[in-house]
């Protein structure tokens, strides 16, 4: 496999360096060394930065370090928004924490059950229809889509509402391989993949991005808090693409690893009986990866809360019940309250 310069978005006109940057773990450091660590991106050559108003302050490091670049840069950001005056109200934001006049990709943030579903895409007072206004007014260039369910992503681009997508994709949360890249292919929408590096836990940065950039047409956008994070992913996508045998051994040996621990976000073992957020407790060393120490320690903030619920575990295995992938849910509860609470001391 040669180099590949550049990753055209489905049918956008966004032409992207082969991986952008994700805007999660910038939150993590200070203005000042975020707007260094973003600089040092666009001069290496990355031109796509994704964030989200949930991300914190990541919208205005983005904005305030990509100000003057004489340079054209995509960006793509998020709203978590249930209506169409919430979803107006979020682009208004955006807009002023990028300090730009229009965003290239406006995506509906984690439509990752059907609730959520309902109430983001086809109610009539729809946060997609609060994009579609703002796309009107000359906002928005783009529509997307995010969330963590391929067959509730899949249900949604069938609606034709939708230029680009974003799910998470790494060599071991591959499931997008059956048929979604295709189906993807086949209406010319645009593919980011998210968490490359399965939201922290996985740290090989050459396997992780040789893996995607095996896929010419999907962009990878892996979250990065310090330049030499950058510097050594853009070396990997400039460089030898091809993943070595010795690599392909070290990812059968990381499968084997997580097979009976890596949970995929995918929310059927909710709700819980007993109220415990099992997807967030699963993942508890990602958020204290990639999210502001500050935050997970607040108790007024959803992950914190979200934390707390791992103690009304009383193994009573209906979750295992529900878990496609078979993981001994109340096993890996217990062994991420260790990890919790050493956070927390």
């Amino acid at each position: 496999m040669g180099k590949i310069f550049s990753k055209k978005l489905g049918q956008t006109e966004i032409k992207s360096f082969p991986i952008g940057f994700g805007g999660i773990p910038i939150q993590r450091v200070n203005e000042r060394k975020a707007i260094e660590i973003i600089r040092e991106a666009v001069k290496q050559g990355i031109n796509f930065f994704d964030t989200a108003r949930a991300y914190t302050d990541s919208e205005e490091k983005i904005g305030k370090s990509l100000s003057d670049i004489d340079k054209k840069i995509y960006i793509s950001t998020k709203t978590p928004a249930n209506t169409k005056k919430a979803a107006l109200k979020d682009v208004k934001k955006s807009l002023e924490n990028l300090q730009r006049d229009k965003i290239d990709i406006y995506n509906l943030h984690n439509v990752s059950d059907e609730k959520t579903y309902q109430k983001m895409v086809l109610n009539p007072n729809s946060a997609l229809s609060g994009l579609k206004e703002a796309k009107r007014m000359g906002l928005i260039e783009h529509i997307g889509i995010t969330g963590h369910s391929i067959e509730l992503l899949k249900k949604a681009l069938k609606t034709g509402q939708f230029s680009v997508t974003m799910f998470c994709y790494n060599f071991i949360e591959n499931e997008c391989e059956n048929d979604f890249l295709d189906f993807c292919r086949s209406k010319n929408i645009g593919m980011i993949a998210m968490k490359p590096f399965a939201g922290g836990r996985l740290n090989d940065a050459s396997i992780n991005l040789k893996y995607i950039l095996q896929q010419n047409d999907v962009l990878a956008i892996p979250g990065m808090e310090k330049i030499e994070e950058v510097r050594e992913n853009v070396s990997i996508v400039n460089n030898q693409n091809v993943l070595t045998d010795k690599e392909k051994e070290l990812m059968d040996y990381y499968k084997e690893k997580f097979t009976t621990q890596f949970c995929r976000r995918c929310g059927y073992c909710q709700p819980c009986p007993e109220g415990v957020n099992i997807p967030i407790i699963l993942r508890a060393q990602s958020f204290i990866n990639r999210m502001p120490e500050k935050d997970l320690k607040n108790g007024e903030k959803a992950v914190y809360k979200a934390f707390q619920t791992a103690y009304n575990c009383v193994n009573c295995e209906v979750c295992i019940e529900k878990c496609p992938y078979n993981l001994p849910i109340p096993r890996l509860i217990e062994k991420n309250i260790n990890i919790i609470e050493k956070f927390l001391q």
